[in-house]
């Protein structure tokens, strides 16, 4: 739970320096489910996708492939 609030509060202020203007977030379901909660609006806004998947030891090229996919 702290970690999902304290990356929410990281990207809230990458967001609102202008740091990135759109957001793909991948993360395990109930890390995402906490994240949810703790996004400001202006994260909100930006975000593209949501993916609830854990992708550790997933290799690189996997990672894009999927992200394609869901980008079509």
């Amino acid at each position: 739970d702290r970690f999902a609030h304290d990356l929410a509060d990281r990207l809230y202020q990458a967001a609102h320096a202008g740091e990135f203007q759109h957001l793909i977030v991948v993360a395990p379901p109930r890390v995402l489910g906490e994240l949810r909660h703790s996004f400001h609006k202006e994260v909100q806004d930006r975000i593209l996708a949501e993916i609830d998947k854990t992708l550790t030891n997933h290799p690189l090229n996997e990672i894009e492939e999927m992200l394609r996919v869901r980008a079509a």
